[in-house]
C-alpha cells in the first residue's frame, strides 16, 4: 500500500503558506544576458544533469570551495568549459571516455564509465535527432512539455538514455534550471513537476505527505534494496502530493521542491535527521531560503517525524539506478 494522506499534504501546504518565504533558488544559475549564453549555459547543464544521479559519493574542494552532489558536478564541467570551451561540442562529449571524465570530476565519485556512456549516448541523440542544438528540443516542442502528438519536450527528452525516467526527474531538473536562465520557452507551465530524487523522497514520507504499508516501511527503515518499479510508485505518489502542497502554499513547484530539496541536503539527513539543527556554514537551507540551520527544523510544527522517532528512520528507497 502506497498512498497520499490528503490530511498532511493541505496541512503542510496551508503551514507554508503562512511562511510567506522568499527564496533563493537554483543559486548557482544566472539569467543569461542573450541566447548565445543561454544556448552555452543549457548544453552544459544538460550533460551535468545526465549524470546526476546517486551522487552521494561526490564531494571535494573546486577552486578551495567544498562542493558535493550536483553542486560538486556542476562546478567540475564549469572548470573545465572554462579551460576547453569545445568540450561541450557534441563532437567531443560523444567521445568522453570513463578516464577522462574521472580526470574531469577529480578521481571524486564513482561509475565513471556509466556516466560516460551516457554523455556519448545524449551527444549522439542530441547530433542526430536536434542538430547539436539544445534549443531545437525546445523549437520542436512549440514550447509545450506534453503533447498528445508525442512531441512535447517530456517526450524528446525520453529519447536520452540517461533521461528515460518515467517520472523525468532529469528532464524537470533541466525545466526548472532553463526557466531561470531564460529564453526558453515554456507555454504549459501548469505540468511543471518536482524532479524526485532521493532526498525529496526521505523528506516527503518523514513529513508524511505519503503512506506506505508496515511490510514496505520496515524495508525503507532496514534500508533493504527495493524493486525499481515499486519505487516508481512510491516516487510518483510523492511527486502528486508535492505538487498539491505546492498549489495549497502556492509555492511554485520549482521553488517547493528546492526547498524540500535543501532540507533533505542540510538538515533530514539519510542515517540521522538533525531535527534540532546544526552548525553548519555550508548550510544548503539557509542558502536556499535564508532559514537558520542552527535553530530547530522549521517544518517541525507539522512534521510527522518529529515527534514520532520510529518514522525518523525512515529512508529514501535502497535502488540502484540512473533515473535520479
Amino acid at each position: 500500500m502506497i498512498k497520499k494522506n490528503f490530511d498532511q499534504i493541505k496541512k503542510v501546504g496551508e503551514f507554508l503558506k503562512g511562511l510567506n518565504l522568499e527564496l533563493n533558488v537554483l543559486p548557482q544559475i544566472e539569467k543569461a544576458k542573450n541566447k548565445k549564453e543561454a544556448n552555452e549555459t543549457l548544453t552544459l547543464i544538460f550533460y551535468v544533469d545526465a549524470i546526476c544521479h546517486q551522487t552521494r559519493n561526490f564531494e571535494g574542494e573546486i577552486n578551495g570551495k567544498y562542493a558535493r552532489g550536483w553542486d560538486y558536478l556542476l562546478l567540475c564541467f564549469i572548470e573545465e568549459f572554462k579551460k576547453n570551451p569545445s568540450f561541450i561540442k557534441v563532437e567531443n562529449t560523444e567521445r568522453i571516455t570513463g578516464k577522462m571524465l574521472e580526470r574531469i570530476l577529480k578521481g571524486s565519485g564513482d561509475r565513471y564509465y556509466e556516466r560516460a556512456y551516457l554523455l556519448n549516448n545524449s551527444a549522439r541523440i542530441l547530433k542526430r535527432d536536434f542538430s547539436g542544438d539544445i534549443f531545437k528540443i525546445n523549437e520542436n516542442s512549440g514550447g509545450y512539455i506534453r503533447r498528445k502528438d508525442g512531441f512535447g519536450m517530456i517526450d524528446l527528452f525520453r529519447r536520452f538514455k540517461a533521461y528515460s525516467d518515467p517520472l523525468s526527474k532529469k528532464t524537470f531538473l533541466f525545466l526548472n534550471i532553463a526557466k531561470k536562465t531564460g529564453f526558453w520557452k515554456i507555454r504549459d507551465t501548469e505540468n511543471l513537476w518536482t524532479p524526485v530524487d532521493y532526498h525529496l523522497e526521505r523528506v516527503s514520507l518523514r513529513i508524511g505527505l505519503v503512506e506506505v504499508d508496515k511490510k514496505l516501511k520496515d524495508k525503507l527503515t532496514e534500508g533493504k534494496r527495493i524493486p525499481q518499479t515499486l519505487d516508481l510508485k512510491i516516487r510518483s505518489k510523492i511527486g502528486e502530493s508535492v505538487k498539491r502542497a505546492s498549489e495549497i502554499s502556492r509555492i511554485p513547484i520549482e521553488n517547493l521542491d528546492q526547498l524540500l530539496w535543501a532540507l533533505g541536503r542540510s538538515l533530514c539527513l539519510r542515517e540521522k535527521p538533525l531535527c534540532e539543527g546544526i552548525s553548519d556554514k555550508n548550510c544548503t537551507l539557509k542558502l536556499i531560503s535564508g532559514l537558520s540551520c542552527e535553530e530547530k527544523c522549521f517544518i517541525s510544527p507539522v512534521c510527522i517525524a518529529h515527534k514520532d522517532q520510529c518514522r525518523r528512520k525512515l529512508k529514501e528507497a535502497n535502488v540502484f539506478t540512473i533515473y535520479y
